[in-house]
């Protein structure tokens, strides 16, 4: 199904498209390219027995990506519009598209089984948690729906501009199962970030907002919590990280440092990881707002990350994708061959699986990350 290339060492496998110019030494960690998507992928998520992989495109589908056999399997095919986001659980996919809608499809069949409406906007984001899912919208609302019904449960208005992040933090710590639909009785909240220059927290029982954290001067792009859920990190466009007190809104400190918009936050442990279209990530120390290391080497936002055993992955509008030693911050290996910008990375287990802006996957060589030799000299301490 598709089409498909992979490392042979004949030339004609060396892509020169989109002003990239592949040596063969960029070869060597090439495993496999998939290109089935007639547009770019804007999300990646990867299904709870990491089994499959579900890739959602500017071309209105999603596709079920195996990663067994590493191949499409599914289309998902109706909505009329691009699509932002993708969330799953084992049986299900969910997608957010611009045409105002969210689509529940079987994972197993690829057929839509439920179709939510209701936003009167374009959905930006989604977050599942059990058995309801958040989508946020350039409406200005968050929405809440249960997962089995498709019906809406509650709305959330109070923001002044398009909402993009969401973060759902649990504050009841009950070892019994609980039913998170019953919001009545649910005392967890739930994060929204927005192009308002603000985030807000809202408790779901009420539905109303509980705090409005202020400071920031440009959009809230990204949202982290620590890991005791006591402090909540923001990423902004006006270029600073800043921690507030998550149930009092009190401003704890601002991390400054990044010349341009923070993109995405990652908490690790006591490390704070952000990526920035200052073409860097950096590392934090998430209790005093020491910036420890600095990631160089991208000459293009970098517009997504994961750290995972270690290991630092990057993804960036430079058209590649890298990897570090998240501890010495050496450069380990550098994934060129992509024709367009890289908006999602994967690590999965010994290999790296990234989609791009050109449509396609790749599947890269990602073993022995830690043992290889360094790139280049591409980091900062501080």
């Amino acid at each position: 199904m598709g089409s498909g290339s992979s490392r042979d060492g004949s030339s004609e496998n060396v892509q020169q498209g989109g002003g990239v110019k592949i040596s063969k030494k960029d070869l060597r960690y090439f495993l496999k390219e998939i290109k089935e998507h007639e547009s770019g992928i804007n999300a990646v998520c990867i299904t709870p027995d990491e089994g499959a992989m579900i890739t959602a495109s500017e071309d209105a589908t999603a596709r079920v990506f195996d990663l067994k056999n590493e191949t499409y399997v599914s289309v998902l095919r109706g909505h009329e519009k691009y699509i932002n986001h993708v969330v799953c659980n084992t049986d299900f996919v969910f997608t957010a598209s611009a045409d105002k809608s969210i689509r529940k499809w079987r994972l197993d069949t690829g057929i839509c089984s439920k179709t939510m409406k209701g936003h009167t906007g374009a959905v930006n984001r989604l977050h599942l948690v059990n058995n309801i899912l958040f989508s946020s919208s350039y409406d200005r609302t968050t929405r809440c729906w249960h997962v089995d019904t498709g019906e809406c449960r509650a709305v959330f208005e109070g923001h002044k501009l398009g909402v993009y992040p969401i973060l759902y933090v649990e504050v009841t710590d009950d070892e019994f199962d609980r039913d998170f639909s019953d919001l009545e009785n649910n005392h967890d909240l739930l994060i929204t970030g927005s192009v308002d220059a603000t985030a807000k927290s809202w408790t779901l029982n009420t539905q109303e907002v509980q705090t409005t954290f202020r400071g920031h001067q440009g959009a809230v792009l990204s949202l982290a919590t620590d890991n005791q859920g006591e402090a909540l990190f923001t990423g902004s466009q006006d270029n600073t990280i800043r921690s507030y007190d998550l149930h009092t809104g009190k401003v704890l400190r601002v991390f400054d440092g990044h010349q341009a918009a923070i993109l995405q936050l990652q908490v690790v442990n006591r490390l704070l990881f952000s990526a920035s279209a200052d073409h860097t990530v950096r590392c934090w120390v998430t209790e005093f707002g020491d910036c420890t290391r600095i990631y160089k080497g991208h000459t293009h936002t970098v517009g997504s990350m994961n750290v995972k055993n270690g290991i630092l992955v990057t993804g960036s509008g430079d058209k590649t994708a890298r990897a570090y030693d998240a501890k010495s911050g050496a450069c380990k290996r550098i994934f060129r061959g992509h024709t367009c910008s890289v908006n999602s990375v994967i690590l999965h287990r010994q290999k790296l699986y990234t989609a791009s802006n050109d449509g396609s996957i790749r599947v890269w060589d990602a073993s022995n990350l830690k043992e290889g030799m360094d790139q280049e000299e591409e980091v900062g301490e501080v």
